[in-house]
């Protein structure tokens, strides 16, 4: 089985740049309208809002921000690591990186779109 998640955002490459340069992942492919981020059996696809058509579903009333009520999750080999770039590269931190009581340490943070994104160890 495989998991497939779909973000439509507003721009393409804005959100491109907070995966790739601060998150520090890496898209498989890229086109105008999309990328593509695969994991295991997991993919991240981000598509450009331009692409749906006034009557789409979530062109219809008011979904802002878009991730409202939604919390992505990502687990990273190397969170410490991804952690001290998103405070270098200065992006804006939602909650700082601490140890749940789970056992893994995670950080959130805001994407461009407003997908609230919870940036997360594996479990030692």
């Amino acid at each position: 089985m495989e998991f497939r998640l779909e973000l439509f955002v507003e721009d393409l490459q804005k959100s491109i740049s907070l995966y790739e340069e601060i998150i520090g992942l890496t898209f498989h492919n890229k086109t105008e309208v999309s990328a593509i981020i695969k994991m295991k059996n997991f993919a991240l696809l981000l598509t450009s809002d331009n692409v749906l058509n006034e009557n789409h579903y979530f062109k219809k009333g008011d979904l802002r921000p878009k991730g409202k009520g939604v919390e992505v999750v990502i687990l990273l080999d190397n969170i410490e690591q991804t952690y001290q770039r998103v405070l270098d590269k200065h992006y804006p931190v939602e909650s700082s990186l601490v140890l749940q009581s789970w056992g893994m340490k995670d950080f959130r943070i805001i994407d461009p779109d407003g997908y609230y994104l919870r940036l997360t160890s594996y479990k030692d």
